[in-house]
């Protein structure tokens, strides 16, 4: 159902309408829609990704832009060379006509949380076209077969992570066992400090503390240097913490120096691959 003016609609409520994706288990949570196309394109296509306990639904939003065909059977071809994810099965949009947008569905199987790491996919959309009477709607002629390539799509540990805040960052960063702490040392290209905070704080999806997600000063600051307290919730119920000092080089960009803990070595490690 379409939720009225102020509700707040489930992202995940389209997996839990279908039997066989209900049939997975709860969503630990969905992304927001990322465009795997240009807005203007015939084809409009966006993906959220909604991670599971052991797998993940890829939700394809697609949208048909075009006045006299209608799209049939449409299904996403999705590779990568990773052997993280096997694909199990999927869930056509039966038929998505002009002006319509309509979802198709792939379901992957993940290994053990050891094994998360970034994994690039190429993707594909593949359908029927039936050309129709842009008046009317009736079939008009033969049916063809397309294939239309799209924006790769990454899927990272940062997926995995509930943007999940703690009130009191110093206290619980000292109470967290330092022996699985994943230590990690980079430089970004971005030379703005306030812009390489945010890009920090985007590629570990998780949220500020201590009110440290802004730089004292806003965006005119001229600050250098700046620490960063960033906390988040792990796939099966891990609270990860994360300290980040970010450095401002003339001419080199932005050193970082990033401490991850949680109570799991691997998934601080799978955090800190967010990184690389």
């Amino acid at each position: 159902p379409t939720p009225t003016n102020g509700e707040i609609r489930n992202p995940a409520a389209d997996i839990y309408a279908i039997p066989e994706l209900a049939d997975l288990g709860r969503v630990f949570r969905s992304s927001t829609p990322i465009s795997l196309t240009e807005e203007e394109t015939e084809y409009v296509v966006k993906c959220i990704k909604h991670i599971l306990d052991e797998h993940v639904v890829l939700q394809f939003i697609i949208q048909n832009t075009v006045e006299d065909l209608r799209m049939e059977n449409v299904v996403l071809d999705i590779e990568s060379d990773s052997d993280m994810y096997t694909i199990i099965g999927d869930v056509p949009a039966e038929m998505v006509e002009y002006g319509k947008t309509v979802s198709a569905f792939t379901v992957i199987q993940r290994q053990t949380v050891e094994s998360i790491q970034p994994v690039c996919f190429s993707c594909q959309l593949n359908f029927n076209v039936v050309q129709v009477d842009s008046d009317s709607g009736e079939p008009l002629g033969d049916v063809y077969t397309e294939e239309y390539p799209l924006e790769n799509l990454l899927i990272t540990p940062s997926d995995y992570m509930a943007k999940i805040g703690v009130a009191d960052f110093r206290q619980a960063w000292n109470g967290t066992d330092d022996r699985n702490e994943a230590l990690g040392k980079f430089t970004m290209p971005v030379k703005a400090l306030d812009h390489a905070v945010s890009s920090l704080i985007r590629s570990l999806g998780m949220t500020p503390c201590d009110g440290t997600g802004e730089l004292p000063g806003g965006h005119s600051s001229d600050r250098k240097q700046h620490m960063l307290h960033l906390a988040g919730k792990f796939l099966g119920g891990h609270e990860v913490l994360a300290r980040a000092q970010l450095t401002v080089r003339s001419g080199e960009g932005t050193l970082l120096r990033v401490a991850v803990r949680s109570d799991d070595k691997a998934v601080s490690d799978a955090v800190m691959s967010c990184m690389n």
